[in-house]
Parts: structure tokens; sequence; C-alpha cells
């Protein structure tokens, strides 16, 4: 459908190019989310048209360079859902991360021993994301039972969707709904309200 001189048309609906020119280069990301891109798309019939654009194969712990993440997030999400729904598509893949690394060995172990408290689960969050990224910061604080706030510091990733997608993944990895309110104070930085029952 989308040949590889379409790229630009592809990510036409979101800013990642802009957003590559302002990520650092020391900011790092680990192999295991760009491995899930490439499942989220075989998933759903797509893969061959993704690998027209990245063929490339990544180790699941090794890091490699953000700036090249959010280029591929951006394609995929495009392909996912079109062009005019590119964030759609991101929230997709960032909630597949979430409920991937729940099925896994260490996220059954993890889960098994959070599942009850979303408190401790929205902790180790944000203490675990420092395995998976070299930059930015993640606090979390619980103003009240059964809401959380997660504030984000230099989060180059889509705070609105693939963040938000990655959020939403977690709460349904433990059989919970969440209603999640996003708050955005730049491009790059914000908030996650969450709430639960």
């Amino acid at each position: 459908m989308y040949s590889r001189m379409d790229r630009r048309a592809l990510v036409a609906h979101c800013d990642v190019w802009e957003r590559q020119r302002a990520i650092p280069p020391s900011a790092r990301y680990r192999g295991l989310y760009f491995k899930n891109i490439p499942a989220v798309l075989k998933n759903a019939g797509l893969y061959e048209q993704y690998a027209e654009h990245y063929t490339e194969w990544y180790s699941a712990l090794r890091w490699y360079p953000l700036s090249h993440y959010v280029e591929r997030l951006a394609v995929a999400g495009a392909l996912l859902r079109g062009p005019e729904r590119v964030h759609e598509g991101m929230r997709e893949i960032g909630r597949y991360n979430a409920t991937s690394f729940a099925e896994s060995l260490l996220g059954k172990v993890m889960i098994r021993v959070l599942a009850k408290d979303p408190t401790k689960l929205l902790k180790q969050a944000s203490a675990a994301r420092r395995q998976s990224c070299t930059y930015g910061r993640w606090d979390v604080s619980f103003p009240e039972p059964n809401v959380a706030v997660m504030t984000m510091h230099e989060e180059y990733l889509w705070i609105e969707s693939h963040v938000l997608g990655a959020a939403e993944g977690t709460f349904e990895s433990i059989g919970m709904k969440a209603v999640i309110d996003v708050q955005l104070d730049s491009k790059f930085a914000g908030r996650h309200v969450i709430r639960w029952q």
C-alpha cells in the first residue's frame, strides 16, 4: 500500500522529524521495544509494508538510539491506523509493549507479586523505566486513594499517545481498567492522572 518513497507522507500527521532533532544523542532505548514493532505489524498482517522501510534485527537487551525508535514507531503507527490516525497506531503499539512484557517470564513474576496493588505496580513501573532507557525521568505520586499522578520529564516518546497506550496496557495486564487524563506541559513534559477502582 505504501512504498519506501512514501515514508514522509506516512508520518505527515505527527512531529517525528522535529522530535528526532530534539533527542540528545545520548538517549538510548532497549532493543526489546524495537523488536515489538515488527511483532505488532505481523499480528496485523502489515509486516511486509514495514519491511520495505526497515529490515534491521535487534537484540532485546542491547541499547539503540532513541531517535531511531521514534521514526520506526511513527511509521508503524501510520501503517497500523493510517497516516491521519498515526497517534492511534502509536497508542496501540504502546499498549502492546506493556502487555507483551506482562506475558514474559519476568513480567509474570512481577505481576503475580504486584497485581493486587496498583500503587506498587506504578512505583515499580517508574523505577523499571531506568532499565529500559537512558534519558528523562518519571516520578509517581498518590494524592488520594485510587489516584496516581505519573509525571514525566524529558520524555521524547509521545506522552499523549504512545506512553498513554503503555499505561493502559499496564492496567490491562493486571485485569484492571483505569481512566487516564493526559496533561501536557510541553511536547516532552507532562503527566498522566490515573484513576482506578
